[in-house]
């Protein structure tokens, strides 16, 4: 995914002012100023961000990066008021009761669309998705993955495995295995009534995966699912991040190969999703920011 081609910008001189603009956000240094004018000086070094087309007062610099002439243009504002925006951010919750009802396909294509506008390192654009929305393919994923956690709590249930464990995953894993049995074998015992503890009865499943060789992909990943919740949020969809589900993906390879993520990419991310059926008639409230001031 590092050797994707990229296409460098192009600088029509007889338009260039020279105002430098494209060159002061030009983060890979493509362009310099020449002879007061915009020049191409590096061009095997664009990352395609659109930066230096986006910012010209004079259209003299063209990307395919950038949206074309009948896209929509920013305003001389944010598109959303900071009261607005801190609105979104503190309503949209961990949604897990869903109606009996799926998720048309076109909606889940306009929540993914939101996680493609997310930022990724060097503007890579490595986050691929699987989106599950029949229940046989979630109940599959459902079973793989209490069956990898059932042989995982089995290991932490004796000393031996739990020395294994050890040196696989360290102390701290052991201790979650120790806080999470009791609950495991109550969610256990409530499925066998019929009860999804794991996924709550979700008609879809969004889960995101991109190269595992890159040390930003869980950024990345977890960037794109973020805005993908929000942009589900103010669908009516309500969703809720699953990260055992990522785990089991991470470390079981028949669930990887199942959900046909390829060799070479691992799972960063992972949400269920449904229209809510519930109403939240309240906002939450959180600590207070640890902040170190320097």
């Amino acid at each position: 995914m590092m050797n994707r081609k990229r296409t460098p910008p192009i600088v029509d001189i007889s338009k260039c002012v020279g105002c430098g603009q494209c060159a002061r956000v030009c983060v890979a240094c493509v362009l310099e100023m020449k002879d007061k004018k915009s020049s191409v000086a590096h061009p095997g070094w664009c990352i395609d961000c659109g930066h230096c087309a986006a910012v010209c007062p004079v259209d003299a610099v063209t990307h395919p990066a950038v949206a074309g002439p009948d896209a929509p243009k920013p305003g001389a504002k944010p598109a959303v008021t900071p009261d607005d925006l801190q609105m979104l951010l503190r309503e949209r919750r961990s949604v897990r009761n869903y109606r009996n009802e799926p998720v048309p396909r076109d909606v889940l294509a306009r929540i993914i669309e939101a996680g493609r506008y997310a930022p990724t390192a060097t503007n890579l654009q490595a986050v691929h998705y699987v989106v599950l929305t029949t229940k046989a393919d979630i109940d599959r994923l459902r079973d793989m993955t209490v069956s990898f956690y059932r042989k995982l709590f089995a290991l932490a249930a004796n000393p031996a495995g739990r020395a294994v464990l050890g040196l696989k995953a360290g102390r701290e894993a052991i201790e979650l295995l120790r806080f999470y049995g009791p609950q495991a074998r109550h969610a256990e015992e409530l499925a066998k009534q019929g009860h999804d503890r794991l996924f709550y009865h979700a008609p879809a499943m969004i889960i995101a995966h991109s190269p595992s060789g890159d040390t930003s992909s869980c950024f990345n990943c977890a960037a794109a699912i973020y805005n993908c919740s929000l942009m589900a949020h103010t669908l009516g969809v309500g969703c809720c991040f699953n990260g055992f589900v990522v785990n089991a993906i991470v470390n079981e390879k028949k669930i990887s190969s199942f959900l046909g993520i390829p060799p070479g990419h691992s799972c960063y991310a992972a949400m269920t999703l449904g229209y809510q059926d519930v109403k939240f008639r309240r906002l939450a409230e959180r600590e207070p920011a640890k902040i170190s001031w320097k």
